[in-house]
Protein backbone atom coordinates (compact mmCIF):
# COMPACT_ATOMS: atom_id res chain seq x y z
CA UNK A 1 0.00 0.00 0.00
CA UNK A 2 1.30 3.48 -1.10
CA UNK A 3 1.85 5.77 1.86
CA UNK A 4 1.37 9.51 1.11
CA UNK A 5 3.44 12.44 2.90
CA UNK A 6 2.69 15.71 2.71
CA UNK A 7 4.44 18.56 1.00
CA UNK A 8 5.84 21.60 2.90
CA UNK A 9 8.66 24.05 1.82
CA UNK A 10 9.34 22.65 -1.61
CA UNK A 11 9.46 19.05 -0.59
CA UNK A 12 7.58 16.14 0.39
CA UNK A 13 7.24 15.67 4.05
CA UNK A 14 7.58 12.96 6.16
CA UNK A 15 5.91 14.76 9.52
CA UNK A 16 7.07 13.87 13.12
CA UNK A 17 3.35 13.05 14.49
CA UNK A 18 3.62 8.96 13.92
CA UNK A 19 0.03 9.05 12.52
CA UNK A 20 -1.51 8.20 9.58
CA UNK A 21 -4.91 8.42 8.00
CA UNK A 22 -5.92 5.69 5.84
CA UNK A 23 -8.32 6.11 3.18
CA UNK A 24 -10.64 3.63 2.09
CA UNK A 25 -12.96 2.70 -0.62
CA UNK A 26 -16.70 3.67 0.32
CA UNK A 27 -17.78 1.43 -2.90
CA UNK A 28 -15.78 -1.49 -1.33
CA UNK A 29 -14.27 -1.03 2.09
CA UNK A 30 -10.84 -1.25 0.29
CA UNK A 31 -7.48 0.75 1.44
CA UNK A 32 -6.87 3.00 -1.08
CA UNK A 33 -3.39 4.61 0.60
CA UNK A 34 -1.74 5.85 4.44
CA UNK A 35 -1.13 9.38 4.39
CA UNK A 36 1.07 11.00 6.98
CA UNK A 37 -1.22 13.58 9.55
CA UNK A 38 1.18 16.38 10.19
CA UNK A 39 1.87 17.47 13.96
CA UNK A 40 1.57 21.07 15.39
CA UNK A 41 5.39 21.30 14.50
CA UNK A 42 4.83 20.41 11.08
CA UNK A 43 2.39 23.05 11.01
CA UNK A 44 3.97 25.71 12.51
CA UNK A 45 6.75 24.69 9.65
CA UNK A 46 4.48 25.13 6.92
CA UNK A 47 3.06 28.68 8.19
CA UNK A 48 7.00 29.53 8.96
CA UNK A 49 8.21 28.26 5.33
CA UNK A 50 4.83 30.50 3.62
CA UNK A 51 5.83 33.58 5.44
CA UNK A 52 9.67 33.05 4.41
CA UNK A 53 8.24 32.78 1.25
CA UNK A 54 6.13 35.89 1.18
CA UNK A 55 7.77 38.36 3.22
CA UNK A 56 11.60 37.68 2.92
CA UNK A 57 12.83 35.45 -1.20
CA UNK A 58 9.65 36.99 -2.10
CA UNK A 59 10.24 34.81 -5.30
CA UNK A 60 6.19 34.10 -6.58
CA UNK A 61 5.09 37.72 -5.35
CA UNK A 62 7.61 39.87 -7.34
CA UNK A 63 7.20 37.18 -10.32
CA UNK A 64 6.60 38.95 -13.56
CA UNK A 65 2.86 38.65 -13.86
CA UNK A 66 3.42 37.40 -17.63
CA UNK A 67 5.68 34.35 -15.68
CA UNK A 68 3.14 33.45 -13.20
CA UNK A 69 0.21 33.24 -15.68
CA UNK A 70 2.20 31.13 -17.59
CA UNK A 71 3.29 28.99 -14.48
CA UNK A 72 -0.84 28.52 -13.78
CA UNK A 73 -1.10 27.97 -17.51
CA UNK A 74 1.32 24.77 -17.33
CA UNK A 75 -0.34 23.71 -14.18
CA UNK A 76 -3.34 23.52 -16.04
CA UNK A 77 -2.43 21.52 -18.92
CA UNK A 78 -1.01 19.08 -16.76
CA UNK A 79 -3.91 19.01 -14.88
CA UNK A 80 -5.65 18.42 -17.94
CA UNK A 81 -3.22 15.93 -18.74
CA UNK A 82 -4.59 13.19 -16.40
CA UNK A 83 -8.19 13.90 -16.37
CA UNK A 84 -8.78 10.67 -16.42
CA UNK A 85 -6.15 9.40 -13.75
CA UNK A 86 -7.33 12.23 -11.45
CA UNK A 87 -10.70 11.21 -11.78
CA UNK A 88 -10.29 8.14 -10.59
CA UNK A 89 -8.46 9.02 -7.43
CA UNK A 90 -11.00 11.22 -6.90
CA UNK A 91 -13.92 8.30 -7.37
CA UNK A 92 -12.64 5.94 -5.31
CA UNK A 93 -11.70 8.15 -2.64
CA UNK A 94 -14.84 10.16 -2.66
CA UNK A 95 -17.40 7.77 -3.66
CA UNK A 96 -18.63 9.86 -6.07
CA UNK A 97 -19.53 8.61 -9.91
CA UNK A 98 -16.92 9.02 -12.17
CA UNK A 99 -19.03 10.93 -14.20
CA UNK A 100 -19.18 13.59 -11.79
CA UNK A 101 -15.44 13.44 -10.74
CA UNK A 102 -14.14 13.99 -14.49
CA UNK A 103 -16.43 17.17 -14.86
CA UNK A 104 -15.37 18.48 -11.62
CA UNK A 105 -11.33 17.99 -12.73
CA UNK A 106 -12.05 19.69 -16.44
CA UNK A 107 -13.60 22.49 -14.50
CA UNK A 108 -10.50 22.49 -12.54
CA UNK A 109 -8.79 22.89 -15.94
CA UNK A 110 -11.00 25.79 -16.74
CA UNK A 111 -10.03 27.33 -13.79
CA UNK A 112 -7.03 27.81 -13.45
CA UNK A 113 -6.87 29.46 -17.23
CA UNK A 114 -9.50 31.54 -16.17
CA UNK A 115 -7.11 32.99 -13.59
CA UNK A 116 -4.12 32.86 -15.87
CA UNK A 117 -6.28 35.16 -18.13
CA UNK A 118 -7.53 37.05 -15.38
CA UNK A 119 -3.71 38.00 -13.85
CA UNK A 120 -2.54 39.41 -17.76
CA UNK A 121 -5.68 41.96 -17.92
CA UNK A 122 -4.86 45.49 -16.87
CA UNK A 123 -7.17 47.03 -14.62
CA UNK A 124 -7.02 49.86 -11.92
CA UNK A 125 -8.31 53.72 -11.57
CA UNK A 126 -7.26 56.63 -11.78
CA UNK A 127 -8.38 59.42 -10.82
CA UNK A 128 -7.74 63.56 -9.40
CA UNK A 129 -7.27 64.74 -5.92
CA UNK A 130 -9.05 68.04 -5.01
CA UNK A 131 -6.98 70.86 -6.35
CA UNK A 132 -6.61 72.60 -2.89
CA UNK A 133 -4.15 69.24 -2.13
CA UNK A 134 -2.32 70.48 -5.07
CA UNK A 135 -1.05 68.79 -8.54
CA UNK A 136 -1.75 65.48 -7.60
CA UNK A 137 -3.89 62.27 -8.72
CA UNK A 138 -5.02 58.88 -6.83
CA UNK A 139 -4.50 55.34 -8.50
CA UNK A 140 -5.25 51.83 -7.40
CA UNK A 141 -2.42 49.09 -7.54
CA UNK A 142 -3.32 45.69 -6.23
CA UNK A 143 -1.29 43.85 -4.01
CA UNK A 144 -0.95 39.40 -2.57
CA UNK A 145 -3.10 39.39 0.92
CA UNK A 146 0.16 37.49 2.26
CA UNK A 147 0.17 33.87 3.65
CA UNK A 148 -3.74 32.54 3.02
CA UNK A 149 -5.03 29.19 4.48
CA UNK A 150 -7.50 27.47 3.01
CA UNK A 151 -9.51 24.34 4.01
CA UNK A 152 -12.21 22.45 2.10
CA UNK A 153 -14.34 19.71 3.40
CA UNK A 154 -15.35 16.65 1.95
CA UNK A 155 -17.86 16.71 -0.41
CA UNK A 156 -16.18 18.09 -3.52
CA UNK A 157 -12.60 17.71 -2.85
CA UNK A 158 -10.41 18.42 -5.96
CA UNK A 159 -12.43 21.14 -7.69
CA UNK A 160 -12.62 23.32 -4.82
CA UNK A 161 -9.20 23.16 -3.56
CA UNK A 162 -8.56 24.85 -6.79
CA UNK A 163 -11.22 27.20 -6.33
CA UNK A 164 -9.36 28.62 -3.70
CA UNK A 165 -5.92 27.85 -4.51
CA UNK A 166 -5.73 29.08 -7.95
CA UNK A 167 -7.30 32.70 -7.40
CA UNK A 168 -4.59 32.71 -4.09
CA UNK A 169 -1.43 31.57 -6.11
CA UNK A 170 -2.37 33.96 -9.25
CA UNK A 171 -3.09 37.48 -6.86
CA UNK A 172 0.46 36.25 -5.50
CA UNK A 173 0.23 34.86 -2.67
CA UNK A 174 2.00 31.84 -0.54
CA UNK A 175 -0.48 28.97 0.96
CA UNK A 176 -1.36 26.60 3.22
CA UNK A 177 -3.55 24.41 2.51
CA UNK A 178 -5.46 21.79 4.37
CA UNK A 179 -7.86 20.05 2.91
CA UNK A 180 -10.30 17.44 4.58
CA UNK A 181 -9.02 14.35 6.28
CA UNK A 182 -11.56 12.53 4.69
CA UNK A 183 -10.86 12.80 1.52
CA UNK A 184 -7.06 14.03 0.70
CA UNK A 185 -5.89 11.80 -2.10
CA UNK A 186 -6.92 14.23 -5.40
CA UNK A 187 -5.08 17.22 -3.38
CA UNK A 188 -2.09 15.30 -3.21
CA UNK A 189 -2.05 14.97 -6.72
CA UNK A 190 -2.74 17.94 -7.13
CA UNK A 191 0.36 18.87 -5.54
CA UNK A 192 2.53 16.53 -6.73
CA UNK A 193 1.55 18.65 -10.04
CA UNK A 194 2.70 21.77 -8.47
CA UNK A 195 6.06 20.23 -7.59
CA UNK A 196 6.64 19.30 -11.02
CA UNK A 197 5.66 22.78 -12.11
CA UNK A 198 8.79 24.11 -9.94
CA UNK A 199 7.14 27.10 -7.40
CA UNK A 200 9.65 28.66 -5.35
CA UNK A 201 10.18 26.59 -2.03
CA UNK A 202 6.97 27.64 0.60
CA UNK A 203 4.84 29.29 -2.12
CA UNK A 204 2.76 26.13 -1.74
CA UNK A 205 2.14 23.76 1.04
CA UNK A 206 -0.15 21.33 2.13
CA UNK A 207 -0.85 20.19 5.68
CA UNK A 208 -3.13 17.41 6.76
CA UNK A 209 -5.02 16.76 9.76
CA UNK A 210 -7.83 17.65 11.83
CA UNK A 211 -9.72 20.57 12.02
CA UNK A 212 -9.65 21.06 15.51
CA UNK A 213 -5.86 20.74 15.36
CA UNK A 214 -4.41 21.89 12.47
CA UNK A 215 -7.12 23.80 11.37
CA UNK A 216 -7.20 25.85 15.40
CA UNK A 217 -3.74 26.08 14.66
CA UNK A 218 -4.08 28.59 11.12
CA UNK A 219 -6.90 30.05 12.15
CA UNK A 220 -5.16 30.82 15.50
CA UNK A 221 -1.48 32.05 13.72
CA UNK A 222 -0.42 35.64 13.73
CA UNK A 223 1.55 34.76 10.56
CA UNK A 224 -1.43 33.64 8.60
CA UNK A 225 -2.54 36.80 6.89
CA UNK A 226 -6.34 35.17 5.41
CA UNK A 227 -7.94 32.06 6.11
CA UNK A 228 -10.69 30.84 3.93
CA UNK A 229 -13.07 27.73 4.60
CA UNK A 230 -16.02 26.05 3.48
CA UNK A 231 -17.91 23.91 5.67
CA UNK A 232 -20.18 23.49 8.95
CA UNK A 233 -21.77 27.40 10.65
CA UNK A 234 -20.26 26.26 13.72
CA UNK A 235 -16.93 25.54 12.62
CA UNK A 236 -16.93 29.05 10.49
CA UNK A 237 -17.97 31.04 14.03
CA UNK A 238 -15.16 29.01 15.59
CA UNK A 239 -12.15 30.45 12.94
CA UNK A 240 -14.07 34.20 13.21
CA UNK A 241 -13.38 34.32 16.91
CA UNK A 242 -9.96 32.54 16.44
CA UNK A 243 -9.00 35.13 13.51
CA UNK A 244 -9.86 37.84 15.88
CA UNK A 245 -6.45 38.00 17.13
CA UNK A 246 -4.42 39.35 14.87
CA UNK A 247 -7.54 40.49 12.79
CA UNK A 248 -6.77 38.43 10.17
CA UNK A 249 -9.30 38.57 6.64
CA UNK A 250 -11.32 35.81 6.40
CA UNK A 251 -13.88 34.05 3.38
CA UNK A 252 -16.30 31.56 4.84
CA UNK A 253 -18.71 29.38 2.63
CA UNK A 254 -21.04 28.48 5.87
CA UNK A 255 -24.23 26.36 6.21
CA UNK A 256 -24.20 24.18 3.40
CA UNK A 257 -27.18 21.12 3.08
CA UNK A 258 -25.19 18.01 2.05
CA UNK A 259 -25.56 14.92 4.39
CA UNK A 260 -22.80 14.38 6.93
CA UNK A 261 -20.48 12.06 5.31
CA UNK A 262 -20.38 8.53 5.73
CA UNK A 263 -17.09 8.14 4.48
CA UNK A 264 -14.58 5.95 6.11
CA UNK A 265 -11.41 7.24 6.45
CA UNK A 266 -9.23 5.55 9.46
CA UNK A 267 -6.64 7.25 11.94
CA UNK A 268 -3.56 4.59 13.26
CA UNK A 269 -1.47 5.79 15.86
CA UNK A 270 1.15 3.24 14.86
CA UNK A 271 4.33 4.70 13.51
CA UNK A 272 5.53 5.56 10.33
CA UNK A 273 8.23 3.17 9.98
CA UNK A 274 6.01 0.41 11.53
Amino acid sequence: MRRYKTYINGEWFEGASGIVLRSVDPSNNKELGEIVQNSKEDVEYAIESASRSFYKTREWRDLDVQQRSDKLLKIADMIESEIDEIAKTESMDNGKPLREAQADVDDAVHCFRYYAGLIRTPSGQTYNVNSNFGNMHSYTVKEPVGVCALITPWNFPFLMSVWKIAPALAAGNSIIFKPSSETVLSALKLFEILDKCDLPKGTANLVIGSGSTVGNLLAESKKVDMITFTGSTSVGQGIMRAAAGNVKKIGLELGGKSPKSSLQTRISTRPLNG
